[in-house]
């Protein structure tokens, strides 16, 4: 059971005032007035219009405002803010090309290495002339002949030397970006009243929403009015000085500085 609709309810049985004598003197529809006495918050339109809808009804029934509002987002609930986490970098591949051309240099040193001591076994590398027996050999010192050039390597080991290792491709990592999806139009609470103190005077007021005209009367000191728009509000006031307005809780003051001359007004703003 909703603490804050038993309330309501007893203050207005209390008052002695039927829901549907509420719901006139308070233009709020009678099916809201009832999901505010049974708790049911999710039947009404949204957030702002439930804390508009609370806000009027309890001063109607003389009611502590302040506390029937905290009253309302206890019951509610009051949701976690959305906290943004950044997102991570994603690592870096590295690149491992300097390791792997060091590689293929030594094993081809080994196998040019290997290649020559096996010529060289075979005696096709280094050998020199043996004089024969019965020649004399001339004392003049010969200076040895430079050692001849070893023959390249095998084809398979040029082409393991000439090989050229492929570079790692890095692909980027990006992160896809959600579409932001559209915000629907928040409905708008207009509270208009003539405040009852000294000096004040009654005022003509007319009052338009969405384009049509739902109210046009003399509003006397110390009466109010609330009005819930979806799109714009027009207000025309005869003495707007007189005339205080109150957007989504929020005071705006006094329609017009200038007693006595005739002023309009719209929310939003033009």
């Amino acid at each position: 059971m909703s603490e804050l609709g038993a309330r309501l309810r007893r203050a207005r049985e209390a008052n002695g005032i039927s829901l549907a004598q509420a719901a006139a003197d308070t233009r709020i529809l009678l099916q809201s007035l009832q999901a505010l006495e049974e708790g049911a918050f999710e039947r009404l339109p949204s957030d702002v219009v439930a804390r508009g809808f609370v806000r009027n009804y309890a001063q109607y029934l003389g009611l502590p405002v302040d506390e029937m509002i905290e009253l309302y987002r206890r019951e509610r609930g009051a949701t976690d803010k959305i906290r943004i986490v950044p997102a991570t970098n994603p690592p870096r591949t590295r690149m491992y090309v300097l390791p792997g051309f060091f590689a293929i240099f030594f094993i081809t040193l080994t196998l040019i290495g290997l290649a020559y001591v096996g010529l060289s076994a075979l005696g096709r590398i280094g050998e020199r002339a043996t004089p024969s027996a019965g020649v004399a050999v001339s004392p003049t010192i010969v200076p040895p002949s430079p050692l001849p050039t070893p023959s390249p390597p095998p084809t398979e080991i040029s082409l393991i030397a000439t090989a050229t290792p492929s570079p790692v491709t890095i692909t980027p990592f990006v992160m896809a970006t959600p579409e932001p999806s559209p915000t629907p139009a928040a409905p708008i609470v207009i509270e208009v009243r003539v405040p009852n103190v000294r000096g004040n005077e009654n005022s003509w007021v007319r009052v338009q929403v969405d384009g049509a005209t739902v109210f046009e009367a003399i509003m006397r000191a110390g009466e109010q009015r609330v009005f819930t728009a979806q799109r714009r509000v027009f207000i025309r006031a005869g003495n707007p000085t007189d005339v205080e307005v109150t957007v989504n809780g929020l005071q705006q003051g006094p329609l017009g500085a200038v007693p006595g001359q005739p002023v309009n007004w719209s929310w939003p703003p033009n």
